[in-house]
């Protein structure tokens, strides 16, 4: 799954039920439709996460800004899904790109 102009070393992409793929660089999260997710996968230096056949996705990052700093600095970048009131996260630190996963009730 590379990207077709260009490659984007870190983010989310989706393949929604008719084949098309959305880019995080190309396309922001609350323009996916999300009932048409078929797979999400997190992409991180050439290592990919994927997550396929859930009823619901989640996509998020945790970020922290300076005083001064005019962006935020992403932590954390995160993928997941539900299972019933159940949260299970696919969590990646920026810095060492160690993965873990985590759940939550």
């Amino acid at each position: 799954m590379s990207k077709p102009n260009g490659k984007m070393r870190r983010g989310w992409i989706v393949e929604l039920n008719d084949k098309t793929i959305l880019w995080e660089c190309d396309t922001e999260w609350s323009n996916v439709p999300k009932k048409e997710i078929k797979s999400l996968t997190l992409i991180f230096e050439g290592r990919k996460w994927k997550i396929e056949g859930k009823k619901a996705y989640i996509q998020k990052k945790r970020a922290s800004i300076a005083p001064g700093e005019k962006q935020p600095t992403v932590e954390q970048r995160i993928i997941g899904y539900y299972e019933g009131s159940t949260k299970v996260e696919y969590v990646v630190n920026e810095y060492t790109g160690n993965m873990f996963m985590r759940v939550l009730d």
